[in-house]
C-alpha cells in the first residue's frame, strides 16, 4: 500500500511542475499525448537514397523487429514531405557522423517542418571506391558519393589528385549512376551492400579515413512518442539577444543534474545573427528534474519546443 504522505509529496509535485507551464498549456497537452501513443505494428517508412544505402539499413535495423514497409525519396526534404501529407508514418535521415560531424541540412529541416524524433539508429560505415567490372584506380578519372562520404574519404582521395570528387545525393544513387553510366573512368564511393546490387566491382575496400564510423540516423514522426524506456531528450529554443542569456539558460541544466549530451546552432533564416540552439539531453520527459529545467527553459526562451523523447541507439552514445 502507497504511504500517504509520500502521495502527498507526489500531488504536490506535480501541482508545482504545472505551474511551470502555465503559460504552456499546449506543451503540456503534447507531452500527455506523446506518453498514450505506442509505435505501429505495421508501419510505412521512408527514407532518403536507394537500395543499398545506409538510410536504408538504418531503417531496416531499426524497425527490424516489426512489418515495415519501405519507400524511398531522392531528398530528405521529399521524405519529411511525404511523413506531413501521411504517405509515410515514419522518416529516417542522417543527423550525425562521427568522423565529419553533423548534417546541418536535417537540423533546418525539423525546424521547418516541426516534427518529433521517436528513435535513434546508429549504423557503421564502410565505404569502398567502386566501377565496372574491369576498372582500376588507374582508369578512374572521377568519382561520385555524398559529400559526407567524400569528406570521410578525404585521405584516400588525396593519393590521387588526379581523380575528381563529384558530390552526388546518396551514396548508393551514386554507385546506381555509375553503373548506368558504364564508364571505366567514373567511380563511386558507397557499401558493399550497394556495389553487389549494382553489378559494380569493388576497387579498393574500407577507404574511409577512420575506421570507427559510424553515422547517427533520427527515426522522425508527426506525433511525439514517450515510451518507458526513453532516456534522451531532445529540444530546440531561442535565446534573448543579451550577454549571458545563453549561459543562464543551460544553468538550468546544471543545477538540476541533467547531463547535456550534445548543442547545436543554426542561424534563424529570418534574423541576422540570431540562432536555433538543438539540444540533446539525458533523462526521461517524466522525470522531475527534467520538467522543471525545460519549464524555466521554456519561460527564458524566446521560442521553445520539445522535439521528442527516445531511447538512445547504444553505438550511438557519446
Amino acid at each position: 500500500m502507497e504511504d500517504t504522505s509520500y502521495k502527498k509529496v507526489r500531488e504536490q509535485l506535480k501541482i508545482s511542475v504545472e505551474k511551470l507551464y502555465i503559460d504552456d498549456v499546449q506543451l503540456l497537452e503534447e507531452i500527455e499525448k506523446g506518453l498514450q501513443i505506442q509505435h505501429l505494428e505495421e508501419p510505412c517508412v521512408g527514407y532518403q537514397g536507394v537500395v543499398g544505402s545506409f538510410s536504408e539499413e538504418a531503417a531496416i535495423q531499426y524497425f527490424k523487429r516489426q512489418k515495415a514497409s519501405y519507400s524511398c525519396y531522392d531528398e530528405f526534404e521529399e521524405v519529411l514531405q511525404a511523413l506531413v501529407r501521411g504517405e509515410i508514418d515514419y522518416g529516417v535521415l542522417p543527423i550525425e557522423n562521427s568522423y565529419t560531424g553533423e548534417v546541418l541540412e536535417v537540423y533546418d529541416l525539423i525546424q521547418k517542418y516541426n516534427l518529433y524524433i521517436i528513435g535513434e539508429e546508429a549504423i557503421k560505415v564502410e565505404h569502398n571506391l567502386v566501377g565496372i567490372d574491369g576498372a582500376a584506380i588507374g582508369d578512374i578519372k572521377s568519382v561520385y558519393s555524398h559529400p559526407q562520404a567524400l569528406s570521410q574519404c578525404k585521405q584516400y582521395l588525396k593519393q590521387y589528385p588526379d581523380i575528381q570528387s563529384m558530390p552526388y545525393a546518396n551514396t548508393a544513387m551514386a554507385a546506381r549512376y555509375v553503373e548506368e553510366l558504364r564508364d571505366k573512368t567514373k567511380g563511386a564511393i558507397c557499401s558493399k551492400k550497394a556495389a553487389d546490387f549494382y553489378n559494380l566491382h569493388i576497387i579498393e575496400e574500407k577507404i574511409n579515413t577512420k575506421s570507427n564510423n559510424y553515422t547517427r540516423f533520427i527515426i522522425l514522426s508527426k506525433t511525439m512518442q514517450i515510451l518507458l524506456e526513453c532516456d534522451k531528450v531532445s529540444i530546440v529554443f531561442t535565446t534573448k539577444h543579451t550577454s549571458g542569456a545563453l549561459y543562464h539558460i543551460l544553468s538550468h541544466f546544471a543545477y538540476n543534474s541533467l547531463n547535456l549530451l550534445k548543442i547545436q546552432s543554426r542561424p534563424m533564416k529570418d534574423k541576422s545573427w540570431h540562432y536555433y540552439f538543438f539540444v540533446d539531453l539525458e533523462g526521461h520527459l517524466e522525470d522531475a528534474n527534467m520538467l522543471i529545467a525545460l519549464g524555466k527553459v521554456s519561460k527564458e526562451s524566446e521560442y521553445f519546443s520539445i522535439l521528442g523523447s527516445y531511447k538512445r541507439s547504444i553505438k550511438a552514445s557519446y
